[in-house]
């Protein structure tokens, strides 16, 4: 999975969706994500140096994309702060999902691929006088 986004650029939002499988319902799913904690983490892919630890991430919930489905989505996001993105390179993103409740689990986002950020060049630059 590929993000890309320019050098010193606040936007777009990372954003990933969460899937859910058929056994989980969205009462259920939306009650254990009540109670959670989200963070973000991102490592230099060249020199294996995290750029972001452990920040705040987002938790989107209930957007539903069709208002007249059952079905519902889940995202959990991150906001570029001004200096997550001013170096070039390749990272390697995660979200981690901390569950406060009696067992604590956590779960590591994404689960099957990896997350990689590409922070590019702009063509343009702007500053602010």
């Amino acid at each position: 999975m590929d993000f890309f986004i320019n050098k010193n650029s606040t936007l777009p939002i990372l954003k990933m969706k969460l899937i859910t499988d058929d056994e989980i319902d969205y009462q259920s799913f939306n009650e254990l994500l009540q109670n959670c904690a989200v963070t973000f983490s991102m490592v230099n892919t060249e020199n294996n140096t995290y750029k972001i630890a452990n920040k705040e991430g987002l938790l989107i919930i209930n957007e539903n994309p069709n208002k007249f489905s059952n079905q519902h989505e889940f995202y959990i996001g991150y906001n570029w702060g001004d200096n997550d993105t001013n170096k070039t390179g390749t990272f390697i993103g995660e979200f981690k999902i901390d569950f406060i409740d009696a067992q604590c689990k956590t779960l590591i986002v994404p689960i099957k691929e990896k997350l990689y950020i590409h922070i590019e060049d702009s063509i343009t630059k702007s500053e602010f006088v």
